[in-house]
This record gives C-alpha cells, sequence and structure tokens, in this order.
C-alpha cells in the first residue's frame, strides 16, 4: 500500500509544481463558476406562473373598478398603462382596454364593449388564462348586477352605490386547482454554476492532464523504469489512479471551500448541503479519475491523449447537464445523460443542492459513480501498458 502511496504522492507533487495545471485546477473553475452564476438565474416556478395583462382603463368608474378587482389574483398580474405610455413599435403582448363610459353605459342598459388586443407573439397558454379570467370578471359582475336588480324595486335601477355597497352572498359552487406532484424548477445561477463546473474542471483535469501525464510517462520510459522496481503491476495502476484521484480531492475541497466562503462573507447562494456535495464530487472523481489513466494508457502521444480528453470532457459536460440543466433539455437526452458519470453526478447534486434532498436520498446515484469508477478502474488496469 506504500508504493500506492508513493507513486500517487509523487504525480501530485508533480501537478503543484506545474502553473498552467494549477491554474486549470484551481483558479479557473471559480472564475467559470462565479461568470455563470452571476449572469444565469434560476427557472420559474410553475406553481407561481402568472399571466401579463395590460390594463387601459379609459372609463375610471365603478364598473371598471369591479372588473379590475375581480382580475387581480393568482395566475394573472395586471399592469395599468396610460394610452400615452403606449408604444406604437412595440405594444404590450395583451391589452385589455375598458372604454370611456363603460360605467354609464352599463347603468343606463347600453352595449359596451370591451377590447383585448393580442399581439402575434403572445403565449397562447398566457393568453388563454387572461381571457378565462375576463369572463370569469364579467361573469361575476353580471351575477352582481342580477342580485341588485332582484333586491331593488321593479321600476328602480341599479346606480353606482347600489354596486360598491352591495355584499354579494357566499358563492354556492367553489372551484380549487393546485398542481399534480411536485414541481422540479430547472436550477439556476450558482445552484446550477458551482456543481456544473466542479463536474466539468473535474474531468477536464483528469482527462487531459491525467491522460497526457501517463501517455508522457510511457514515452518517456518512466512507466518502463517503474515497472522494474519493487511496485507490482496492480500497485502501478493502483497508484496512477489514485494520483489523478488524490489531485481530483484537493481541487474539489478548495471549490467547496471558496463556495462555502462566498456564501458567508458575500451572501451568494449556493444551495444546499456543500459537505453532501464534496462527497457526491469525491465519489465522482473515482468514477472519472481511472477513465485519464485508461486514455494515457490506450494513446501514446501526449498531445493527441490530451485533445481526446478534452473531446471526452466537453461532451460528458454538454450531455452531463453541466452547461445546462437536464431538466430544460429532451426526455431522450435525459436518459443519455445517464449514461455518462456526469449526469449521475449533476442528478446527485441538484438532488441535494436544488431540491433540499439529504445524502440517504441520493444512494442510487452514487453507488452509480462507484460503479462506474470500479468498471474503468479495470478498463484502466488493461490498457496501461508500460512499453
Amino acid at each position: 500500500m506504500h508504493r500506492v502511496t508513493a507513486i500517487a504522492l509523487h504525480d501530485l507533487r508533480l501537478v503543484l509544481t506545474d502553473r498552467s495545471a494549477v491554474m486549470w485546477l484551481f483558479f479557473l473553475p471559480i472564475v467559470f463558476a462565479g461568470f455563470f452564476g452571476l449572469v444565469t438565474r434560476g427557472g420559474s416556478d410553475p406553481t407561481k406562473a402568472a399571466a401579463q395583462l395590460h390594463v387601459l382603463n379609459a372609463d375610471g368608474g365603478p364598473v371598471a373598478e369591479f372588473l379590475i378587482q375581480e382580475l387581480e389574483g393568482d395566475g394573472l398580474s395586471l399592469v395599468p398603462v396610460n394610452p400615452e405610455e403606449i408604444d406604437p413599435d412595440a405594444p404590450p403582448l395583451r391589452t385589455l382596454t375598458l372604454p370611456e363610459g363603460l360605467s354609464e353605459a352599463v347603468f343606463a342598459g347600453r352595449r359596451s364593449d370591451l377590447m383585448l388586443d393580442v399581439q402575434s407573439g403572445a403565449s397562447p397558454d398566457a393568453t388563454l388564462v387572461a381571457r378565462a379570467r375576463i369572463i370569469k370578471a364579467v361573469a361575476a359582475f353580471l351575477g352582481r348586477l342580477v342580485e341588485l336588480r332582484a333586491e331593488l324595486a321593479v321600476n328602480e335601477a341599479p346606480n353606482a352605490g347600489d354596486l360598491l355597497a352591495h355584499e354579494s352572498d357566499e358563492d354556492l359552487v367553489q372551484v380549487a386547482s393546485r398542481f399534480a406532484g411536485e414541481a422540479r424548477i430547472a436550477p439556476g445561477g450558482f445552484s446550477q454554476s458551482v456543481p456544473g463546473m466542479a463536474v466539468m474542471f473535474v474531468m477536464l483535469v483528469a482527462l487531459t492532464y491525467g491522460a497526457a501525464a501517463v501517455s508522457g510517462e510511457r514515452s518517456t520510459g518512466m512507466l518502463r523504469r517503474l515497472a522494474t522496481t519493487p511496485a507490482g503491476r496492480f500497485e502501478i495502476v493502483a497508484g496512477k489512479i489514485a494520483g489523478r484521484l488524490v489531485i481530483a480531492w484537493l481541487q474539489i475541497t478548495i471549490l467547496i471551500v471558496v463556495a462555502l466562503l462566498a456564501r458567508t462573507f458575500i451572501g451568494i447562494d449556493t444551495g444546499g448541503n456543500l459537505m453532501t456535495a464534496w462527497f457526491i464530487l469525491a465519489v465522482f472523481a473515482f468514477a472519472v479519475a481511472p477513465l485519464g489513466v485508461a486514455l494515457g494508457g490506450w494513446i501514446a502521444d501526449p498531445d493527441r491523449a490530451s485533445s481526446v480528453g478534452v473531446i471526452a470532457t466537453m461532451v460528458m459536460a454538454a450531455l452531463g447537464g453541466c452547461w445546462w440543466p437536464l431538466e430544460v433539455v429532451s426526455e431522450p437526452l435525459q436518459r443519455l445523460a445517464l449514461a455518462l458519470p456526469s449526469g449521475w453526478a449533476m442528478t446527485a447534486l441538484h438532488d441535494t443542492i436544488s431540491f433540499g434532498r439529504n445524502l440517504p436520498d441520493v444512494v442510487l446515484p452514487i453507488a452509480v459513480l462507484a460503479g462506474f469508477g470500479l468498471m474503468l478502474s479495470a478498463v484502466a488496469a488493461r490498457f496501461l501498458r508500460f512499453d
């Protein structure tokens, strides 16, 4: 075991003496996570979604006041506007006009039309919500008017004072609606950028520097000389994997410490339990560290090994949800992500950081990542050659 440790610590010392490697290990992940965390934001909660409706109240009377009160509520956001404030080149998507003289016409028994102007780019679903709420408000007004007429004398007409002072009877029928199941909101901001960049840069260092280092040791004959020492093949392979793993663990620890400091002193919201995130990332590092050794053992040229590592990292980062939440991609791509270690890592990280789950709730992703690590360790042992 001491030979495995010695090989791993030797690889760690080599990395820490390489300035470019240190930059990719510690500095760039923080810069990328900070940048994307600031320029992106979280997804919207579908349970709190509201269609926006601009209201042009040209009447100003009690009927218009009553309709506006009925329109306000969950599912619809009212924005009052004046005619002179409307830009003819960029009008609001939906505008309800309460015409001048509306109240006077209604109390006089004359027809008065409400006008809903909908632009071509407006969401059909949001427009449907607005139309339904307008119809509901008109129906509520007509119901109030019927109640008033029933209470007044035969020849007596309702007026504005009667409308505002009248207290309607309690509704005999009430409708309640709610979302079925759990609303899964697409993560955003630092809750997406911190785990996403951590996963991507752990892969990037393991699959580029790790693969190039192993390939370089092959080409210079260092692995061949190492094979002449008392260390056996299993110890050499384990030492190389452990070296990549120790480097990744150090990288993860620095990133989590920076995230904790940012949360404590700057108030940046980095999501849930970061110590649980550290453990998940540590297991993820075990899943990808052997892949860097396998690439280096398979490809003799260090530059080509590094290039293949970059391509593999970018593909797994994109498909695994490091650049954008998996919740926003199609179902086939979500299933494809579960064929990659990055997809399982991001699933577990989002479950704990964004969705409030605990470590026991992500046992399956962690077990799958450990399985990736064991499988790829066998692949690395098979492909690592000393010639």
